[in-house]
């Protein structure tokens, strides 16, 4: 693992410990679907944040949050556009603006990575005994309350919601 800044608190530290082993195992699946749209992580980032926003976003928006110029992210949301990934409309109160929304292709794309993503969760989850089965269920069901109560549910995301029950 890379090394985490030195007044990181040493339980933030542990949990980064525990979390990434299973999302670098997951990398190769999730590369494997960002080669497969042809996506960079700039507009790899555009399909997240696109996910999240709750509302299409203007260009320039989406290219402060992403942090890119506004030619390189109109070059980008151009590509996806073209990919059917995003779509593009022009806004409703001042025509000269432009508004990115995310298509469903693009939802398929990130649904596609965390099905990637899970089938690293999966093989894991596999791998322990009954018992240890049990006591990671314990521990997730108080991870679970603290992350809701600490982190706000991104607004229609579902590419991470388990798609079938325990």
């Amino acid at each position: 693992m890379h090394k985490l800044p030195p007044d990181t608190h040493p339980l933030a530290a542990e949990l980064m410990g525990v979390i990434m082993p299973i999302l670098k195992d997951s990398q190769a699946g999730v590369a494997a679907v960002m080669a497969g749209f042809d996506l960079t992580f700039s507009q790899l980032r555009m399909l997240w944040i696109l996910d999240n926003a709750g509302s299409d976003l203007a260009v320039n928006e989406l290219a402060e949050t992403v942090s890119l110029s506004l030619p390189a992210a109109g070059r980008a949301v151009d590509g996806m556009v073209r990919l059917g990934l995003l779509t593009r409309r022009e806004d409703d109160v001042d025509r000269r603006i432009k508004r990115i929304g995310l298509a469903e292709p693009g939802r398929e794309a990130l649904e596609k990575i965390g099905r990637a993503r899970g089938q690293s969760a999966d093989r894991f989850v596999e791998a322990l005994t009954d018992e240890e089965r049990a006591a990671l269920a314990s521990a997730l069901a108080t991870l679970g309350a603290l992350t809701r109560k600490y982190f706000a549910a991104p607004a229609g995301s579902s590419h991470c919601s388990p798609e079938k029950p325990e």
